[in-house]
């Protein structure tokens, strides 16, 4: 029986880990937006700090925080020419990840 327990809850806390591990997608919008406006690139960052290269904190959703950020830049017009910047760093006790997105805004 209690061989039973200790698979049941080693098999969990692998799942658990393997879950942590997985990022957020970023959903960007299709079709052609029209020229970019080049007067302003608009430029967004997030950063996540994986503790110990064992505990993630805020690292899964940097991108989408990123590009969400260069959205409310854009003031509701559509971003073009967007490009994806990454980046870490090693701290004490453990690794900074930051993503900076780049882009410009659609004319309207």
């Amino acid at each position: 029986m209690k061989k039973t327990s200790g698979v049941i809850w080693a098999v969990a806390s692998i799942a658990a880990l393997v879950a942590a591990c997985e990022g957020i997608p970023v959903q960007m919008p299709t079709g052609n937006a029209g020229p970019a406006d080049d007067s302003r690139v608009l430029t967004a960052r997030a950063c996540g700090f994986q503790l110990l290269l064992f505990i993630p904190i805020r690292v899964n959703d940097r991108q989408q925080r990123a590009y969400a950020a260069a959205e409310r830049q854009a003031g509701g017009r559509p971003l073009v020419d967007v490009a994806f910047q990454e980046e870490w760093t090693y701290g004490f006790a453990g690794t900074l990840y930051c993503t900076t997105v780049t882009a410009k805004a659609a004319r309207t």
